[in-house]
């Protein structure tokens, strides 16, 4: 895997871990290189193994990289993000199913669904490639590509999937924002026991 000095040195975790899992961040500059259809195959095949409740494995992905159907996904996109994320060669929709073939709700459903695209995104950086989530999407929009099975979905988000560019290609506003963030303390959101009111 490909990692830059530059983001190893920007990350410092507290204990040893994979340092996988510290080079995974969400840039928005992405190279306009496609990404060959194995390559996208072994993306969606790391999802596959996600763990989810009784198994019901309820993520889907609907995914394009060019051609109408991609105009489409990148239409689903909020202004803000379709700025920078139509540039990259792959989007792709997630959504959950809600219910099973029974009827019953999948409580875990979003839950499981996170689960698939951590794997994803874990796999992707094995890859050399990036990927950045968004939550700014027109979900009314996104949920019409479930076509008659739309109301056994939920609309998650969309993510672009690339090979990281150099940031000056970017807008200012969004050059500031090209560093990776850091993180809370894990003492602030692990608890041994009750949590103080």
């Amino acid at each position: 895997m490909e990692v830059s000095s530059m983001e190893l040195n920007t990350r410092h975790p507290d204990v040893s871990i994979n340092e996988i899992f510290i080079n995974r961040w969400s840039p928005r500059s992405f190279k306009k290189t496609p990404i060959a259809s194995e390559d996208i195959s072994r993306l969606f095949e790391a999802a596959r193994w996600a763990p989810s409740g009784s198994n019901n494995q309820p993520w889907r992905f609907i995914y394009a990289s060019s051609g109408k159907k991609r105009e489409k996904l990148n239409a689903v996109l909020m202004d803000s993000n379709k700025i920078w994320a139509s540039e990259a060669p792959l989007l792709i929709l997630v959504f959950c199913l809600t219910s099973t073939s029974d009827g019953r709700e999948i409580r875990t459903a979003q839950f499981d669904t996170g689960a698939a695209w951590m794997s994803l995104a874990i796999q992707a950086r094995y890859m050399g490639l990036y990927t950045h989530a968004m939550g700014g999407i027109h979900r009314d929009k996104a949920i019409e590509f479930m076509g008659k099975q739309k109301s056994k979905y939920e609309s998650i988000c969309a993510i672009a999937v690339g090979y990281k560019d150099n940031k000056d290609r970017l807008s200012d506003s969004l050059k500031s924002r090209e560093i990776m963030s850091q993180r809370m303390l894990v003492s602030e959101f692990v608890f041994g026991g009750e949590i103080d009111s």
